[in-house]
């Protein structure tokens, strides 16, 4: 600060000499904002000169013009013309409605006089069809070519002026023609030239349900009510021009006198036929329009406004709240042939007048944003560019312009100057307002003057904070200082982590939900905290925030980070998921320069940039941008120039000085916000005819959709007739019983395909430009048809014809079944008796089997028997022993073989054999051949089981020489004898044969698969024979031989 110390005298003795008082008035805000567009050939109309207007009951624009009618939705444009829809004429000069949705064209004659010929169309609005008037009312109680003046008077009735005799009709759907009034005392028909009556223009003038019907002055005038017919002349007058009616709805008129025909005078009709000027005539703001002379006028059917033309000056228009200049004459080419000819308001407030030129559209409002401190309100600084604000509950506003201090409250307005400095930020501290540019002051409000504060010099001041009592933050180019009021010294803060990147351009503080404070700089967000009575900084770590130019932000109670940037727009952050979201000009924004952000109370941000002032709501994402058409002093602002009331009242500063708005101003009554949604176009495919089609027409008519099954989409286009100058509106739609939510769109159109069968409904409904849903929404039936075969009387058709099918198939297949089943019990009958038959043979073939079978093995036994004889017979003959014993061993086998054949013919049924009853008859019989001393006993373990006769006997042969070794060898040196034999199954056709006994055993040597003994070989053998395999254990003398039956052997053969 040493450096700055010799700059910062001299600085402050210049401040104390040009510290300045002033006070003064200031000039009063605008109090309307006039909003105004031409409509003429460059925006579809059929020529410049529009004669007459109205608007229809579904809320369209009609215009009369000279070379057609014109239908106007505020985008686009649909003519009517003589060749294209068979109307009697192109230049339509009066138009009328009625309350049925007709529309009454009358005809001009032809040249440039502006007359009306007589001729008279009907047309309806919505099926656009083309009638006379004589052919729509072929009981019309006058004359089509006898009409010279149809217009409507604010009701829903049609005025119609017929000629001789001069008689007012009224109509209506309701009621039909009725005779008003009949005008007795004017000129006969032969001493009145045509032109006179049949002229348009000022002439007459109907509104509020009146009529005033006029020819000449010279003739009786006559206001013609429901009630009451009030007749007046004015002979002396030159030229009277009817102006509305007041609140009191009395006759107001404007005239002039031949003796001073620069004056005009506004008079007032009484209910006797006087006319007063004796009025105060400010209260109605009527003095404006005395002492000049009007060329035109044009009034309204409301009665509530006029139009007046000075072809020297300009163009002007009263209503009973203000007089207000509309056009000047520098604004308007060849303002000097413009022609006025009609005036008409819609029901959206606004004007709509028909001239030469065009039609004007003008839109009257109260500016609701108030200016403080522009270039018009004060000439003390002429660069009137706005920084820092203040304002509280009292009226009291100040601000820093440009090297200007300024305080405006109560209507008056001082200042103080500083020409070395410009000045940036003001706040209000400790009770007191401090202003900031390069050094700090204090403002004194009572003496008018700013007192720089030493040690306070630095870089630029943008923005300062209140921190409690005592500290004041000083958000600067470079860092963040801090002020003690109480102790009058400067401190900074300190860096978390000390090496941290410093703060660049602080353009505000702002606390979020959790109460902590953050600091807006330009390269990035810092949070501020106390630590043991010392404040310190931190930025925010985000590769995201820091890669932006921050101008300024804002966090929601929700938690969530609005972000104005310097060239992106704004972004909406979400520090929970750390997710951006970005709208910029694409989303609806003037620009993506955007400087300040203040939030109302409506969740609505509003944002001031350098192309105007933006509304943005947080729930819908919409935008809404004002300018200097709305009132606003300039459409560019500033940086770090906004400030929010404790009334909630909003302030931002800009190139020319300040403005004030009221956010609730700005939110539209829904309930009073219903400005019509209409159907513009509607094609449909038709798939029968491969083809797109308009079916408009069809659609107003019925109010409905009905799309076939081959009919794949359609197409509709709709608008909201607000017609607001931006027409930037936004729409939605809703399939009921299709879409769950409704779906949000800019466009005025959509195009549906894909939908199911069935019954649904169609909602559309439109925003305006501020953000207001109009109450009038769409709401079409939509049906979709389902093919023949979908529907119910088909389905049921084939549910009857299905039924009726399986009822004959089945009666036929009972029948079927009856006649098969007696077929069936006649070749059952006949197959039993064969089969009995069969059955009978087979079993006496069995028993013939079984008893040779029996007798077979019978004969063989007998047989082996015999063989047994001889071979004893022979043994008895012989000497040498071997040969008898190898006799007397052949005799045994061949008697053990016939024991089985004789064992086995005792079987009934040999096709099986039962095994236990075979192996202990088997044991028997071997027993009773070798009877000895010794007691033999034998343990048998043969489950119930049946085995085939090809596997039994070698079975029992191989368990004959088995028993028989075991009678002839083994029990010779024992004292009893034991045999244990046991039949295992080991799975299906296959079996285990264990055999044993406690004799010696063969000898440990002996090899049982090459032995050379009969018995052992047979052994072998046999066991090949019925698959199996001869298995010895010593230790346990115990033979084990495995086997299958005869099935098993056929399939792995």
């Amino acid at each position: 600060m040493i450096r700055f110390f010799p700059f910062s005298c001299i600085l402050t003795l210049l401040l104390i000499h040009s510290f300045t008082v002033a006070a003064q008035k200031i000039p009063n805000n605008p109090s309307y904002i006039i909003s105004k567009r031409f409509l003429s050939i460059e925006d579809g109309l059929a020529s410049h000169e529009v004669f007459c207007g109205l608007q229809d009951n579904a809320g369209f624009m009609w215009f009369g013009t000279r070379n057609g009618l014109n239908r106007y939705d505020g985008e686009n444009t649909l003519l009517f013309t003589r060749q294209r829809n068979n109307l009697q004429s192109n230049k339509a000069v009066q138009l009328a409605k009625d309350d049925a949705g007709n529309l009454f064209i009358e005809y001009g004659s032809n040249g440039f006089q502006l007359t009306t010929n007589g001729t008279v169309d009907v047309l309806n609005t919505v099926t656009q069809e083309v009638r006379t008037l004589t052919a729509a009312f072929p009981n019309l109680p006058f004359k089509e070519r006898d009409v010279y003046w149809i217009s409507n008077d604010g009701t829903n009735e049609v005025n119609f002026l017929t000629a001789w005799p001069f008689r007012l009709w009224k109509y209506s759907s309701k009621k039909g023609f009725t005779l008003r009034y009949e005008i007795k005392d004017w000129t006969p028909h032969d001493s009145l030239a045509v032109s006179q009556f049949r002229s348009t223009g000022t002439l007459c003038m109907f509104a509020k349900g009146k009529a005033l019907l006029k020819l000449n002055n010279q003739l009786p005038q006559y206001l013609i009510s429901n009630d009451k017919v009030i007749s007046f002349t004015q002979k002396d007058v030159l030229r009277s021009l009817p102006i509305g009616f007041n609140e009191q709805d009395e006759l107001l008129l404007t005239y002039n006198f031949a003796s001073n025909s620069d004056h005009f005078l506004v008079g007032k009709l009484t209910p006797d036929g006087q006319i007063t000027t004796h009025e105060n005539w400010e209260k109605n703001n009527l003095d404006n329009l005395q002492n000049r002379y009007w060329y035109q006028s044009a009034s309204a059917e409301n009665g509530k406004a006029c139009a007046f033309y000075i072809g020297i000056d300009a163009l002007y228009l009263w209503d009973q709240n203000a007089f207000l200049k509309i056009i000047d004459r520098s604004e308007l080419k060849a303002f000097e042939g413009l022609f006025l000819y009609r005036l008409f308001p819609d029901r959206q407030g606004n004007l709509w007048l028909c001239t030469s030129h065009g039609a004007l559209q003008l839109k009257i409002e109260r500016n609701r944003f108030k200016q403080y401190f522009t270039s018009r309100q004060q000439s003390i600084q002429r660069n009137s560019q706005a920084r820092g604000i203040y304002a509280d509950n009292t009226g009291r506003v100040a601000a820093n312009i440009w090297q200007h201090t300024f305080l405006q409250q109560q209507g008056n307005m001082q200042y103080v100057l500083n020409e070395n400095e410009i000045k940036y930020a003001i706040v209000k501290h400790d009770a007191k307002l401090y202003s900031g540019g390069y050094n700090l002051y204090s403002y004194n409000e009572k003496n008018n003057s700013l007192q720089p504060i030493p040690g306070g010099l630095g870089t630029e001041i943008w923005s300062m904070y209140s921190f409690n009592d005592s500290l004041l933050l000083l958000g600067r180019s470079n860092g963040i200082s801090i002020y003690n009021s109480r102790s009058k010294k400067f401190d900074s803060l300190s860096y978390t982590p000390p090496n941290h990147d410093e703060a660049k351009f602080i353009y505000r503080f702002f606390k979020d939900h959790t109460d902590s404070l953050w600091a807006v700089a330009e390269n990035g967000l810092f949070t501020i905290t106390s630590r043991n009575g010392k404040l310190f900084i931190a930025k925010t770590q985000s590769t995201f925030i820091n890669g932006l130019s921050l101008l300024d932000a804002f966090a929601d109670a929700e938690g969530k980070f609005w972000l104005a940037t310097n060239g992106e727009g704004l972004y909406l952050w979400n520090r929970k998921t750390n997710t951006f979201q970005q709208f910029n000009i694409t989303a609806g924004l003037p620009s993506d320069v955007l400087y300040r952000i203040e939030p109302d109370v409506y969740d609505n941000l509003w944002i001031s940039s350098d192309n105007g002032l933006i509304r943005f709501n947080k729930r819908t994402f919409t935008a809404a941008t004002y300018t200097s058409t709305d009132g606003i002093s300039h459409n560019e602002f500033n940086r770090a120039s906004s400030f929010k009331a404790a009334d909630d009242r909003l302030f931002f500063g800009g190139i020319d000085g300040i403005n004030e708005l009221n956010p609730k101003d700005f939110i539209k009554d829904s309930s009073s916000f219903n400005v019509p949604l209409r159907i513009i176009a509607f094609n449909q495919y038709i798939g029968a005819k491969n083809e797109l089609i308009n079916k408009t027409t069809e659609l107003l008519n019925t109010s409905t959709i009905t799309l076939a099954p081959n009919d794949r989409f359609f197409t509709l286009e709709f608008k909201l007739l607000d017609f607001s100058k931006t027409d930037i509106h936004h729409y939605a739609y809703q399939i009921e019983g299709v879409d769950k939510s409704w779906n949000y769109i800019n466009d005025n159109s959509i195009r549906i395909s894909g939908l199911p069968y069935g019954e649904f409904t169609l909602h559309i409904k439109a925003q305006n430009s501020e953000g207001a849903w109009s109450k009038s929404e769409l709401t079409i039936p939509l049906f979709v048809l389902r093919p023949f075969y979908l529907k119910w009387w088909f389905i049921t058709i084939l549910v009857l014809l299905f039924i009726a099918t399986i009822y004959r198939v089945i009666t036929w297949r009972t029948r079927k079944l009856a006649l098969d089943k007696i077929a069936l019990e006649h070749t059952v009958n006949e197959r039993t008796a064969l089969l009995k038959k069969a059955l009978s043979e087979q079993e006496t073939l069995l028993s013939e089997k079984d008893v040779l079978m029996k007798e077979i093995h019978h004969r063989v036994k007998n047989n082996l028997q015999v063989i047994s004889g001889l071979l004893e017979l022979q043994s008895r003959n012989l000497h040498d022993e071997a040969a008898k014993i190898a006799l007397m061993e052949g005799r045994n086998r061949v008697r053990s073989i016939a024991l089985i054949h004789q064992n086995l013919y005792q079987f009934e049924n040999l096709s099986a054999i039962e095994l236990s009853r075979f192996v202990k008859d088997l044991y028997k019989q071997v027993e009773a051949l070798y009877k000895k001393q010794q007691e033999v006993s034998i343990d048998i373990e043969v489950p119930k089981l049946y085995l085939d006769i090809d596997s039994v006997v070698p079975l029992g042969l191989i368990m004959n020489e088995l028993l028989s070794n075991s009678f002839k060898y083994a029990f010779n040196e024992a004292a009893y004898g034991k045999i244990h034999l046991k039949i295992n199954v080991v799975a299906a056709g296959k079996y285990q044969l264990v055999y044993s006994d406690n004799g010696p055993g063969l000898p440990v040597s002996f090899n049982l698969h090459k032995a050379t003994t009969l018995g052992i070989q047979l052994i072998n053998d046999l066991s090949r024979q019925i698959g199996g395999n001869v298995q010895y254990e010593n230790k346990t003398a115990q033979y084990t031989i495995n086997f299958t039956n005869r099935d098993l052997r056929k399939n792995e053969d």
